[in-house]
């Protein structure tokens, strides 16, 4: 039992090293413009409509979903006339730390609905 526990401290000790800021594409600023998700972003396969390059579209919310003990991916979903979209970058993911008041803990993962600034989130790489 000890040299799980070495070992998952040690993993998630790693991933905090390794790990880097940062937040979802801006609708107005990259190639979402044109509706086209920049890399590594693709386009979420369960979304109910196709990224659209609008001037209108706006960010609605973020999602870090999880299994186990790790976040699997982000999913960043925007809102145009046409309907929502959504992008998905499948990478592993740090949870968010208890008193980040930015996300919130739900069944499958963490969702933020602030600002596209407030809803940072760290991946791996």
């Amino acid at each position: 039992m000890k040299k799980y526990q070495f070992f998952t401290g040690f993993f998630f000790a790693l991933l905090h090293v390794l790990s880097h800021a940062t937040i979802c594409p801006d609708p107005q600023t990259t190639s979402l413009r044109w509706g086209v998700p920049p890399s590594p972003w693709i386009e979420n396969p369960f979304s109910p409509n196709r990224p659209q390059g609008d001037e209108n579209t706006r960010f609605v919310r973020a999602n870090i979903l999880v299994t186990g003990y790790f976040g699997q991916g982000v999913t960043c979903t925007y809102v145009t006339p046409v309907g929502e979209y959504s992008i998905w970058w499948q990478a592993l993911t740090k949870i968010p730390a208890r008193p980040d008041n930015n996300w919130i803990d739900t069944t499958s993962g963490y969702v933020c609905v602030q600002g596209i600034t407030q809803c940072q989130f760290y991946v791996a790489g």
